[in-house]
């Protein structure tokens, strides 16, 4: 998608819709008219906790066994000391299982 010299003179009132207004708004007049030219047609449903899987597996990667990577990845992804031991008890848990059952 190339940016015409029309679009710079595009602003949020001038999308089609409310939902579009809005991302044109938070994310720029760009990123709305590229949603309109690549996902047109298209309904889309983005969960509240769609990053949560993602850090988990960032949280997962990163840790090295040490109490500060606990605090990095904390402040990292914008999570407790307490959900970061979870995340790694929860994997641990995980991977013992499937190492019982192999």
């Amino acid at each position: 998608m190339q940016f015409e010299p029309w679009m710079e003179k595009v602003s949020h009132k001038d999308m089609p819709n409310e939902d579009l207004r809005y991302i044109a708004e938070k994310a720029g007049i760009k990123h709305a008219l590229m949603l309109i030219f690549l996902l047109a047609g298209l309904s889309i449903y983005i969960p509240k906790n769609s990053l949560k899987k993602l850090k988990e597996t960032y949280v997962i990667n990163e840790y090295d066994g040490s109490r500060f990577t606990i605090n990095r990845l904390a402040i990292e992804c914008d999570l407790s000391q307490r959900q970061i031991y979870r995340i790694i008890s929860n994997h641990l848990k995980k991977q013992k299982r499937l190492n019982k059952t192999s």
